[in-house]
């Protein structure tokens, strides 16, 4: 028998296909291992690929270049500014404030988000709204409030989120290709069930920061795209309706109010006496042995009394 018969050649046919399966398995953890820790170092790691103008100050490094990098190029970015303001007023007559402050803010392209009205007979009206104005009418808007009665105080606010919403924007961009890596290597996936599994795990909260970075940009975008206006508007006399109750109106609304009050009298007393059953009870078992001690040592003492009375001489 030779060194090579077929024998022989099955046994190391066989050695290298498992060697093979083997070094495949490595290769595919060995992948998955690789992509997990990259996915671990994009949560930290910023990146600039989203930001030309701050990669190349970065990279620029070369014995050629100038000794002092170039910072981003910030004025090609869109600023994004939140403006807040608060308008308050004071007014002869509260009639027609409501109508014109619509008026105004459908002139000036917005919208009434929240309005509250508070009126009282005898007391002067007053009201508030919050309207949403879109950044270019601004000032327009802020001019043209200051018609609809006498200014009392106007005070206005910015507050500058640009840092802030390329950040999230260049983090989403991020999360967005880590999450395409993880998809890719999901389908992909040849190893171990529990690798795959940690790969869903990691898909899952990548996907779950994507969501919570779209909702912060899309509200930075709609707070930066319409200002917000707070108008407070104060009537200066006193309101009062406009058809005065008649007598019988009155005599009416008296009854009403007295048959209410007796109705809710009665009803507080009955609940009172509810609540007073138990503590009568417990309250009579604690005290009536006392009570009767009480009662006969009394009549004791009396007849005590009486009889010596009786013995004394007449």
């Amino acid at each position: 028998m030779g060194l090579f018969s077929g024998r022989n050649w099955c046994w190391v046919c066989g050695a290298l296909w498992m060697a093979m399966c083997v070094a495949a398995g490595c290769g595919k953890a060995y992948e998955y291992r690789a992509a997990l820790e990259h996915s671990a170092a994009m949560r930290e790691a910023p990146s600039t690929a989203d930001y030309p103008e701050a990669a190349e100050a970065k990279t620029d490094q070369s014995p050629n270049a100038d000794e002092t990098p170039r910072p981003p190029n910030v004025a090609a970015l869109q600023r994004k500014i939140i403006y807040t303001a608060t308008v308050d007023l004071v007014v002869e007559s509260f009639d027609e404030t409501p109508a014109a402050i619509e008026l105004l803010v459908r002139k000036h392209n917005g919208y009434v988000a929240r309005s509250n009205i508070y009126s009282t007979p005898g007391r002067p009206r007053s009201g508030q709204w919050t309207v949403r104005i879109p950044v270019d009418q601004y000032e327009a808007f802020l001019q043209a409030a200051r018609s609809l009665g006498e200014v009392r105080r106007i005070a206005s606010d910015s507050k500058d989120v640009t840092e802030e919403y390329y950040d999230v924007d260049a983090r989403l961009r991020n999360k967005k290709t880590e999450e395409k890596r993880l998809v890719q290597l999901l389908e992909d996936a040849t190893g171990k069930l529990t690798e795959v599994l940690q790969v869903e795990r990691e898909l899952f909260r990548v996907r779950g920061e994507i969501e919570r970075l779209e909702g912060r940009l899309r509200l930075l975008d709609n707070l930066a795209a319409l200002t917000t206006v707070t108008i407070s508007v104060e009537e200066i006399k006193g309101y009062q309706p406009e058809e005065a109750p008649s007598y019988g109106t009155e005599v009416r609304r008296a009854w009403q109010i007295s048959i209410t009050a007796l109705v809710e009298t009665g009803r507080a007393l009955s609940i009172a006496a509810v609540a007073a059953a138990p503590w009568v009870v417990v309250l009579g078992v604690v005290f009536s042995p006392l009570f009767f001690w009480l009662r006969r040592a009394w009549k004791r003492w009396r007849a005590r009394r009486v009889a010596q009375a009786t013995r004394q001489p007449q």
